[in-house]
């Protein structure tokens, strides 16, 4: 998916995983990494999805536990290291009761950390 791409739907929340190292670039404007192109896996969640995810407490634990930077309407790309222990994170609350609506999103998001830790690459968060 283009930085593009990402732009013209910028109401939407995006999640994606780099299947390769050269799906990670680099723009020495911009300090963090981010996936963009292929190989990779996209998925995609509307703003109620957000708004459970947030009421969840999934922003408040990414801030306090992983540092992440994002909040609604930002990016964040997690290194395969820090998927390490993310993944432990889900796996962790995956086993707590989750909400329907949630769910799907922690399922990915495990799916997409084991990737990251697989292919050495990373999860790029586009809320």
């Amino acid at each position: 998916l283009t930085l593009k791409l990402k732009k013209e739907r910028k109401n939407n929340m995006w999640l994606h995983v780099a299947l390769n190292p050269t799906a990670v670039k680099c723009d020495p404007e911009y300090p963090i990494p981010y996936v963009d192109g292929e190989p990779s896996d996209n998925y995609f969640f509307d703003e109620k999805v957000a708004q459970a995810l947030e009421k969840d407490g999934f922003l408040s634990e990414m801030w306090h536990k992983f540092d992440a930077t994002f909040d609604w309407g930002d990016y964040d790309y997690f290194d395969y290291k820090k998927c390490i222990t993310f993944r432990q994170w889900l796996i962790e609350r995956l086993k707590s009761p989750t909400n329907t609506i949630v769910k799907p999103v922690y399922d990915t998001m495990l799916d997409y950390a084991n990737k990251a830790i697989k292919y050495h690459t990373g999860i790029g968060f586009d809320f």
